[in-house]
């Protein structure tokens, strides 16, 4: 047995580091050291000297504050802080305290496994140096430490171990590890290190706001963990960027829904977010010469034929097209299929055979007339991506794109295979049930495929960011000036855009059952945040946590509704109520409720927006969760009101 499973504990050990910065002797550090917040991510990989890889992933540690007492966390463990910073009292241990460099001493380890076999580690440690190393995570002050012996276990097992750890008091923890151990080898390296979540993070997990400000009323603030409880949501993924960084992420869960165990590889449906994914891999193919955008899609076609539609020689459906929603093709989404259900294939998806669950593409539009949403049309460039590299597309992808920027827990196999099936998080209703099977599986990879986080989808918009930029291996800046040149109808491929003096953002959403996605960069300052949440309510959490840090991090887009409150004589409110046909398809009505002396608009799904007055030119109200505004028209006597632009009539 390998000895990367002792390591685990070993680093938890070694996390119990610290120093005098900037001299030559280490101290172990004290409880006070540490502070709420304090984060460290590893990248590791293990690799047998065949080239077999037996592990690989990323390692986060954070300290947190349970009841009072400071954390670390270990996985899905916590181990208090106080236990790891007690001074050694083994005359043989594994870190001689203080370091030194020329220090040497003699580290012997006794183990029992949880099979029952015991083992026994006898090594040499010294430290040679202290000097500036550099690991992705920055350059530090760092002792060199080398350890080398062998480790023996009761199942016979003999090898010779060789390590070299690079210990950095500045972060308290070691930044580089390097281990053989006969005919294996293993690496882990520090990624991000930071010791300020602090402020900004609690702040904005404790200041959530909502769409609307009350002029001249103190500010209501809510906290991530009380409107999860709100909106029934078990967990959400969410990442912080700041400056083109990932300031910090974190997974929240629920404690209501008790059957989640998640952490920081687990994996959510990320929905639409699946089509700019598509589209900027779609793009290196492009740059490479693998395919031509602007190329009539039929000459990529082998297991499909595109029936004719409005589409003409001189004008035809494209990659460019159909990635940007402009070519003509249906419009609409998918639902997914139950976990029990045979997944038909991409083409008798584009062909609306039986068993699908969608009507069959069409080009009811001539191409590059109108902007249309097509999840029809992000399917047909999937089966030609597939014709074009015979391959599954899921592999595409992760050559094209998820492995180039290191996206290490995303994916766009449907279904997932039964081991990954393990990360998920499950999705549930608006009302907290779990979707039957936990999620639906979505064949359409391109459009609403993709399996992630969100730490890996700001990995993604970092990327852009940084191609933009001119900073980035994976998007030269000429190609990324060229798709912004794209607008339309304020979207590029698929992308909203909102632009201001000094901000050039970028967003876009998703949902697919029992998930819900949206993630935003600004291409000019690198602000921005990713959540992925599992759950149909998540909408209205992520929304307000846009708008929470677009006022915290001083963001140009996602501003808020300011209005002034109105007093209304409740006998009014109630002249209101009634039944109302809204663009003469949709029948909506207005109840009243005498506790609250309020009006709410309901929904035929069962959705009810409660409506508070508010100072208008008419009779108006606004919802204070999602910023919807309703307006009633006094020359008719209110009996019709205005809503997204549209009239409603009273019945």
């Amino acid at each position: 047995m390998k000895k990367c499973i002792q390591l685990c504990f070993a680093l938890l050990m070694f996390s119990a580091c610290k120093g005098q910065i900037n001299s030559d002797v280490a101290i172990q550090p004290t409880l006070s050291d540490y502070k709420v917040g304090e984060t460290w991510v590893w990248k590791y990989k293990g690799v047998t000297t065949q080239g077999e890889v037996r592990s690989e992933g990323t390692d986060a540690r954070e300290i947190i504050d349970v009841n009072g007492e400071l954390r670390i966390t270990i996985g899905k463990d916590t181990i208090p802080v106080s236990n790891i910073v007690k001074p050694e009292t083994s005359n043989t241990p594994k870190y001689a305290w203080p370091l030194k460099v020329g220090k040497k001493w003699i580290y012997e380890e006794n183990w029992t496994s949880q099979d029952g076999t015991t083992g026994k580690q006898q090594m040499n440690a010294e430290v040679l140096s202290y000097k500036e190393e550099t690991v992705e995570a920055g350059t530090f002050m760092a002792y060199t430490i080398h350890y080398n012996g062998n480790i023996t276990n009761s199942r016979g097992y003999n090898a010779v171990v060789d390590e070299v750890w690079l210990y950095a008091p500045e972060v308290k923890n070691f930044i580089k590890l390097t281990q053989n151990q006969d005919n294996f080898i293993y690496n882990e390296e520090l990624i991000e290190y930071s010791d300020k979540p602090s402020k900004n993070r609690v702040q904005l997990e404790n200041q959530i706001i909502g769409n609307v400000k009350f002029l001249e009323e103190p500010e209501d603030f809510s906290t991530i963990a009380n409107k999860m409880v709100d909106y029934k949501i078990p967990a959400l993924s969410l990442a912080v960027i700041n400056d083109g960084k990932i300031e910090w992420a974190d997974i929240y869960q629920n404690p209501s829904f008790s059957a989640q165990n998640l952490n920081y590889s687990s994996i959510f449906q990320a929905a639409s977010l699946s089509k700019p994914v598509t589209f900027f891999a779609a793009l290196r193919m492009h740059t490479a010469g693998e395919i031509d955008l602007d190329e009539h899609i039929g000459i990529y076609l082998e297991s499909y034929q595109l029936p004719q539609g409005k589409q003409t020689a001189d004008n035809p459906v494209t990659f460019r097209n159909i990635f940007a929603h402009t070519s003509g093709i249906t419009s609409g989404g998918y639902q997914g299929y139950a976990k029990d259900l045979v997944i038909p294939t991409d083409v008798a998806i584009l062909k609306g055979s039986e068993g699908v669950n969608s009507p069959a593409i069409e080009v009811i539009t001539a191409p590059n007339e109108m902007l249309a949403y097509s999840g029809g049309g992000y399917t047909l460039a999937e089966v030609a991506l597939q014709d074009i590299f015979n391959d599954d597309f899921s592999n595409i992808m992760s050559k094209w794109i998820l492995q180039p920027i290191g996206m290490k827990n995303s994916e766009f196999t449907q279904p997932l295979q039964p081991l990954d099936s393990s990360k998920v998080a499950k999705g549930y209703t608006s009302k907290g049930v779990i979707i039957d099977g936990g999620w639906r599986n979505h064949p359409e990879q391109a459009a609403a495929g993709l399996w992630s986080n969100a730490v890996d989808m700001a990995y993604f918009l970092i990327e852009i960011y940084r191609g933009y930029q001119g900073q980035s291996s994976i998007f030269s800046k000429s190609e990324i000036q060229s798709i912004l040149n794209h607008e339309r109808g304020g979207h590029i491929y698929g992308l909203i855009v909102d632009k201001s003096d000094t901000g050039f953002a970028i967003t876009h959403y998703g949902g697919n059952a029992g998930y819900r996605t949206g993630m935003t960069i600004d291409l000019n300052t690198g602000k921005g945040l990713v959540y992925l949440i599992n759950s149909d309510n998540g909408g209205a959490l992520g929304n307000e946590l846009l708008l929470s840090a677009s006022q915290l991090y001083h963001w140009n887009h996602f501003k808020r509704v300011s209005v002034k409150r109105n007093q209304l004589d409740s006998e009014l409110l109630k002249q209101l109520t009634g039944t109302y046909k809204w663009n003469n398809q949709v029948e909506l009505s207005i109840s009243f409720n005498d506790e609250t002396n309020q009006i709410s608009l309901h929904f035929p799904n069962g959705d009810a927006y409660e409506l508070i007055p508010i100072k208008g030119e008419e009779l108006s109200f606004i919802n204070s969760n999602n910023g919807v505004e309703v307006s009633f028209t006094a020359t008719n006597d209110y009996q019709s009101f205005r809503l997204y632009g549209d009239t409603a009539i009273k019945l």
